[in-house]
């Protein structure tokens, strides 16, 4: 199990086994979005849009414990999707395949909204290849083998499928069955993340 981390100008994820650098914001020339890694003039930062986003989540579940108590998972996941959208100038089209809920797409809007509004967010679509896929496990999804089959067959080459899930679900199964080779990130309590590349 890791934890997620900003130590200096780094955010990390720490595990036992070594620490890896998820966001470095004095990486200064790979950052082609709109939101600086440091403020210069009162602008919103990467920094803020992910503290921001946690204060809108707490706004959303309304301070609900059993929720909140996967913050730390959000504000990883946002992480990782942020440094993705720094990485081109190019608007994406993501898709969410998994649970009906709203959990990680308001997340995602609202980072997108800031860095790269011209992006295209949308819910199981299988007429379209996707830049980026979704895989929502925070709640039920009904058809977690079809979920799965339709977000990795959406991707382009060279596209990335983010996952995350909460407890153990089938949709979690699914993922681990479909993609064992694949680096998940183990944070407490019991919530993964999974970054696959097409």
């Amino acid at each position: 199990m890791g934890n997620f981390a900003l130590e200096g100008f780094k955010y990390l994820y720490k595990s036992e086994k070594e620490d890896e650098v998820l966001l470095d914001l004095e990486d200064w020339f790979s950052n082609k979005g709109r939101v600086p890694f440091h403020d210069y003039f009162d602008n919103t930062t990467v920094s803020t849009l992910i503290l921001n986003n946690l204060d809108a989540h707490a706004a959303f579940v309304g301070g609900d414990p059993v929720i909140s108590q996967y913050d730390i998972c959000y504000a990883m996941l946002d992480t990782m999707f942020i440094r993705e959208h720094t990485r081109s100038k190019d608007a994406k089209l993501i898709i969410e395949y998994g649970a009906s809920n709203d959990y990680i797409q308001k997340h995602f809007l609202n980072i997108l909204a800031e860095l790269k509004p011209e992006s295209e967010y949308i819910k199981e679509n299988n007429d379209r290849k996707s830049d980026m896929v979704v895989l929502n496990g925070v709640g039920e999804c009904t058809a977690p083998e079809v979920a799965v089959k339709n977000a990795y067959g959406a991707l382009k080459d060279g596209g990335v499928l983010f996952a995350m899930c909460i407890g153990q679900t089938p949709l979690k199964q699914e993922i681990e069955r479909a993609f064992p080779n694949e680096k998940k990130y183990l944070l407490a309590p019991d919530c993964v993340i999974w970054k696959v590349r097409k």
